[in-house]
């Protein structure tokens, strides 16, 4: 048994080796590089890693924000409010050297009034004062 056996391994590698002996043409190198594959294509761990940092810091910057925003509801007027607010824009938000892109930045995101308020207080100053 041990010997059949044993012959016939040796039958179907010999098979195995005829049928793959035909030989593919191989494509032009010119060929390969007008239709490239990217299925197997993966983007380098550094770009992976910029990212992730990115988007961690877009979410920390958002949790930052709404957490700022919430001691600032808490407090007892809103005169209390607005220099809590500016305190921590001022002290934390801006760093020693200021660009103008962190100043405007500063300016359009945290001393904004909701339209309806804005629309108000202007036509509050408009009106004649006695």
């Amino acid at each position: 048994m041990d010997r059949s056996s044993s012959q016939q391994r040796k039958k179907r590698r010999e098979s195995k080796r005829k049928s793959g002996d035909k030989k593919k043409p191989k494509p032009n190198r010119s060929e390969e590089s007008l239709h490239p594959s990217y299925t197997n294509l993966q983007p380098p761990y550094s770009a992976i890693c910029r990212q992730r940092y990115h988007a961690n810091n877009v979410l920390y910057e958002q949790q930052f924000n709404y957490e700022l925003k919430m001691l600032e509801l808490m407090q007892n007027s809103a005169y209390d409010s607005m220099r809590f607010h500016r305190h921590f824009a001022i002290t934390t938000l801006w760093p020693p050297l200021h660009t103008r892109k962190e100043i405007e930045f500063v300016l359009d995101k945290f001393f904004r009034h909701p339209e309806r308020q804005t629309r108000r207080l202007h036509e509050i100053m408009k009106g004649p004062v006695h």
